[in-house]
């Protein structure tokens, strides 16, 4: 797959990158039946505690109803499918297929078949007005991987096709350019610690990027954007995955973070901050 200069000069300038037909029809249809089997497999298991779930009555909606009825009973069942999904053959060949690495390089000015290591490629569950607030403010990535990492990232619907009612992801065309922005640091039990400041945010004009089923978002890890919220009937499933060029000086496999990664993570946010303090 190779990219236009334009395409190329728009990464650049945008710090992102949408591109049409990118997942095939064939791909995405193995994935869809692979979910709807896992939430199938929950309902049963659901159904054993609550007498009141009638299988029959989810057949042909598990997608949408199927998991909002399980979040419902127990959200413990929507979080071993999303724990579930990601190291399935049928989710492995859409996160790890080899145009990604392709186009990525190809927007980094790489040679197009040097390797990246793919990190936390999940496919995200998101219900309608999500009751577990999993949303996150404005944000950059930066702070939430191996510290001073050189990645990309992507975004990509599975199911549904990305709207502002379902919550598609928003960001800050050119905010990019700036670097690290100016964030705080919110010391509390949130998933997202890291959030862009106010007055950041309002020297730019937000997108909402609106995606088809097929499409994927490729951009820059110091993008400034976030998740919509959710206020659709539907539930969001959207490829969410972190792409590190091995060749950058601080890359370091994961698992060696994972055990003082919160005190890395504060540590690298200090450095970015103190210093020009």
């Amino acid at each position: 797959m190779l990219l236009t200069e334009e395409q190329k000069k728009s990464f650049v300038d945008n710090g992102f990158l949408i591109l049409d037909d990118f997942f095939t029809n064939s791909e995405l249809l193995d994935f869809k039946n692979m979910l709807i089997y896992l939430i199938q497999i929950n309902l049963k298991k659901a159904s054993k505690i609550n007498s009141e779930l009638v299988l029959d009555d989810f057949k042909g909606k598990e997608l949408d109803d199927g998991i909002i009825k399980l979040e419902e009973i127990d959200h413990q069942f929507v979080a071993n499918i999303y724990d579930t999904l990601f190291q399935t053959p049928q989710f492995l060949r859409i996160t790890a297929k080899k145009e990604i690495t392709y186009c990525i390089n190809q927007l980094l000015g790489r040679n197009e078949n040097d390797p990246t290591y793919i990190d936390q490629s999940r496919c995200r569950i998101d219900p309608p007005l999500d009751p577990n607030k999993r949303t996150c403010g404005w944000h950059q990535e930066v702070f939430y991987y191996i510290p001073e990492s050189d990645f990309v990232q992507t975004w990509a619907p599975l199911i549904h096709d990305a709207t502002k009612e379902n919550g598609a992801v928003e960001v800050c065309p050119g905010s990019h350019l700036e670097g690290i922005a100016k964030q705080s640091n919110l010391e509390n039990d949130e998933l997202y610690k890291f959030i862009v400041d106010d007055r950041v945010i309002k020297k730019y004009t937000p997108l909402i990027a609106e995606l088809k089923v097929g499409q994927i978002l490729i951009f820059n890890s110091k993008l400034i954007h976030k998740s919509g919220r959710n206020s659709s009937k539907q539930v969001r499933y959207s490829l969410v995955g972190i792409n590190h060029n091995l060749a950058n000086e601080f890359f370091e496999p994961p698992n060696i973070v994972v055990a003082d990664k919160e005190e890395k993570m504060k540590k690298y946010y200090s450095k970015v901050f103190e210093q020009n303090e």
